[in-house]
């Protein structure tokens, strides 16, 4: 049996759940492990409080500006390798409540 199905590539997007947090910007995508969340919770604060934030742990990088009408750039990887998004500021407030609290 063979089954073929039409996909499509997706919009970029941020997913958070119990296990990870996934920055895609359609074409590729980065996994923070939910074991992590400290380290996300401090990055997404710092971004928040001062407009910037890069922060690393061994090889990986997450961190982000506030860009034109208080948008935030948000990126994400391994430091020679980042995948980088665009969140409306409603959208960076959602996620940064999702990971304030553990």
């Amino acid at each position: 049996m063979i089954l073929t199905l039409p996909a499509g590539r997706p919009s970029p997007f941020v997913h958070a759940d119990n296990r990870a947090l996934i920055v895609s910007n359609g074409l590729r995508g980065v996994v923070l492990n939910r074991a992590q969340g400290r380290w996300i919770a401090e990055t997404l604060g710092t971004i928040a409080e001062e407009g910037r934030a890069t922060r690393t742990q061994q090889n990986h990088a997450l961190g982000g500006f506030t860009a034109d009408g208080g948008a935030v750039v948000l990126f994400a990887g391994t430091l020679d390798d980042l995948v980088a998004i665009e969140l409306s500021a409603d959208a960076f407030a959602s996620l940064r409540a999702e990971f304030a609290n553990g």
